[in-house]
């Protein structure tokens, strides 16, 4: 294959949207198809695979791609690209296709693809999508391989795709319990040791109020991965009560006041907050709510204000969270994937687990903006009632 890249198109966010025609993906289909040992080797491939033009069209599946589409076989998926078998969210935000929009920059399958193209080599890279389906949302974790194939004098990419979200889920959660849980257990235990060796009442009841604490934040973070759990696989049991809105934010407030990550920092309640009792998960709201929170504290500075508000829009509300800090373009297009995280590797479920409680089991809707005049603001809209 020769050492070239795929144009990029300017009317595009990224990659070319140009596509072959019906009748020239049918001719690639049939040449492909008619070989006897390339239908054993792609069927005897356990990932789903396929086969791809040069202008990232399917023109060829193998059986495991097939049996996933359960439609008639070589016919189902021809024509399509990547994102749209996978029904990536991204792939018609734009209206310009698969590997075409602004968010793509960040995407692991059409970067491999293109390197791929344009080196002659294969590329192996990790990629995050969020699908929708049915109204539903979905992320996977995947690992694609992208390898030049030329077949009859013209130039292919065969590319295969290993669903990986249990590895990364598990290095997620190892993480949260080996690293996250463990620090917060060593904490606690070093206050009841300081406890037998407390000399006045004062000193005491000091050590007492740090040990409580330590213990709740010890809970939170083992009921937060369990309501992850719970909800990922639509096990979640909702608990409907009222709550006033303004106490939600005083009580997140008061929670992570004294926690580390808002160590040096303030964090403000809108006094200009409405405040309206509203039916919902009280549990729920505040988790998804502290998550906001603490993402804004860690991505704050010291002596820097994050601030809490919300407001009534007719039937909803909204729940804001502001901090000054601007969120650069690659982390605004990836935010809410799971396994993504500014922080580093095997993180990355906060933002995701807030989008996954807040569409799915809230029945609101989040969203965010940023820019270097008003930092960044997160907002969860949310009805004033779950029927």
């Amino acid at each position: 294959m020769e050492d070239k890249e795929e144009s990029k198109d300017e009317s595009t966010g990224y990659a070319s949207a140009g596509m072959a025609s019906n009748e020239e993906i049918l001719r690639q289909y049939k040449d492909l198809a008619e070989n006897q040992l390339l239908r054993m080797i792609s069927d005897a491939i356990p990932d789903i695979a396929m086969i791809l033009s040069k202008e990232r069209q399917v023109v060829y599946e193998n059986k495991a791609l097939m049996q996933l589409a359960g439609e008639t076989p070589g016919r189902n998926f021809l024509g399509k690209r990547p994102g749209e078998i996978l029904e990536c969210i991204n792939a018609t935000s734009e209206g310009t296709g698969c590997g075409t929009t602004t968010s793509c920059r960040y995407c692991g399958a059409i970067n491999a693809i293109l390197e791929c193209q344009r080196t002659g080599l294969s590329s192996t890279k990790e990629c995050r999508i969020s699908a929708g389906v049915n109204g539903q949302s979905f992320s996977y974790d995947l690992q694609v391989t992208a390898s030049p194939f030329n077949f009859n004098s013209n130039d292919y990419v065969i590319f295969s795709v290993k669903d990986i979200s249990d590895l990364k889920r598990r290095k997620v959660l190892e993480r949260m319990f080996f690293h996250d849980v463990l620090n917060t257990a060593t904490g606690l235990s070093g206050m009841l040791a300081a406890l037998k060796e407390a000399t006045s009442p004062e000193e005491l009841s000091e050590y007492i109020e740090i040990a409580e604490k330590a213990s709740s934040d010890l809970i939170e973070d083992l009921l937060s991965q369990r309501a992850l759990n719970a909800a990922e696989h639509g096990d979640l049991q909702l608990k409907i009560s009222r709550i006033s809105s303004v106490q939600v934010l005083h009580e997140i407030a008061a929670y992570l006041s004294h926690h580390e990550i808002a160590e040096a920092k303030r964090i403000f309640v809108d006094p200009f907050s409405h405040a309206v009792q509203i039916e919902t998960d009280p549990q729920l709201l505040k988790r998804v709510l502290i998550n906001l929170l603490k993402n804004a504290l860690e991505a704050s500075k010291a002596e820097e204000v994050v601030t809490l508000g919300c407001r009534v829009n007719n039937t909803t509300i909204i729940f804001s969270v502001n901090n000054p800090s601007h969120m650069p373009v690659e982390a605004q297009k990836q935010i809410f994937q799971r396994s993504f995280s500014t922080k580093g590797p095997d993180r990355g479920v906060g933002t995701y687990s807030v989008k996954l409680l807040t569409n799915r089991y809230l029945k609101g809707s989040v969203g965010f903006e940023s820019d270097e005049n008003n930092g960044t603001t997160f907002r969860v809209e949310l009805p004033l009632g779950i029927s």
